[in-house]
């Protein structure tokens, strides 16, 4: 029998696909990882209506409602028709309310295998938020160092070798500093990053989780408090140390390896949010190094005498220090040193 489902039960399904019916600035505020768009209302159309049932004419929001979404009915019928055939098909809007109710009702008075998600993506963002309670139980090994000392290229390495990683930089497409989103795109949302941050945690075996030392806030978005309270809380700290000019060819590695004008304009941008924290003789010259392509002499000055400076260890916290020569060699350190 085919209908309306908890989130919980449609984790049991073998091959599920999520329709999301919300308009397009809905989804993009956050979704279920996977779904598929499929607007009963655009972004301007659901305005219109939501317009009239704040005023209280609901049949005439309804009336809106159906002349927006008749001459998408055609198209949707045969996309989701197709998609039955090797997938259960689930449906969700905002809170499984007229959106979902009125596809879901139509497709099953004419037969199709499809399900509705109870109460819609708000009991999603329910299951998301209770499972990032569970953050606090697990144990982290968190690394620690200075900017360009390879920790991300460890925890790459330690995934290799099947390791549970957390890559917080990775999921949040940002490095976590004022020039941490050079050269990584759009962040996603905050939702769509605590998605994903679930979906890592569900992918963990038992054992030790490996993870980045960061802030409470990586670009724009923000980590869970019981995630980095529960970081803040281990006793495994290592704090991984480089040379200097191995860590400068990492950044440059890192941030400059398609240098182009784009990036460059990035760059020029990450130097305006610098500017209130440096002189101005120094913002100037820094312009200056980048127009002569000077990458080298910026990286080691902002090193030294910007990220270095500012960011604190505390060594009483620290476990283990790993000169990170190499990098196999260092996880081999590691591990060695957990058994």
């Amino acid at each position: 029998m085919f209908k309306a489902i908890d989130y919980e039960e449609i984790l049991k399904f073998k091959n599920p696909i999520f329709i999301d019916l919300r308009s397009e600035g809905e989804f993009e505020d956050g979704t279920i990882l996977g779904a598929i768009s499929m607007p009963l209302l655009s972004n301007e159309e659901r305005k219109i209506v939501g317009s009239l049932y704040v005023s209280g004419d609901i049949k005439g929001a309804k009336e809106k409602g159906v002349e927006f979404f008749a001459p998408k009915l055609t198209d949707y019928y045969r996309r989701i028709s197709q998609m039955e055939e090797d997938h259960e098909v689930v449906l969700f809007c905002s809170r499984g309310g007229f959106r979902s109710t009125a596809l879901f009702n139509l497709l099953k008075t004419l037969g199709h295998k499809v399900y509705k998600l109870n109460h819609g993506y708000k009991s999603y963002r329910r299951y998301v938020l209770n499972f990032m309670d569970t953050f606090q139980d697990y144990k982290y090994v968190v690394l620690k160092g200075y900017t360009g000392c390879g920790k991300t290229e460890i925890l790459k390495e330690l995934r290799k070798r099947g390791e549970n990683v957390l890559d917080l930089e990775g999921l949040a497409r940002h490095r976590g500093s004022l020039f941490g989103g050079v050269g990584m795109g759009l962040q996603p949302s905050q939702k769509t990053f605590e998605s994903e941050l679930m979906e890592s945690f569900k992918s963990f075996k038992q054992g030790p989780v490996f993870v980045e030392g960061e802030s409470p806030r990586i670009g724009s978005l923000n980590l869970p408090a019981k995630l980095i309270r529960a970081m803040a809380q281990t006793d495994k700290v290592f704090l991984i140390e480089d040379t200097i000019e191995r860590r400068a060819e990492r950044i440059k590695s890192d941030y400059l390896s398609d240098y182009g004008l784009e990036k460059k304009e990035e760059i020029i941008s990450a130097f305006e949010h610098l500017k209130r924290y440096i002189s101005p003789k120094r913002y100037e010259n820094y312009l200056k190094l980048l127009d002569e392509e000077n990458f080298d002499l910026i990286i080691k000055d902002l090193m030294i005498k910007y990220y270095d400076a500012n960011y604190s260890i505390n060594k009483d916290k620290i476990f283990y220090k790993v000169f990170n020569e190499d990098i196999k060699k260092s996880c081999d350190t590691i591990l060695k040193i957990l058994k």
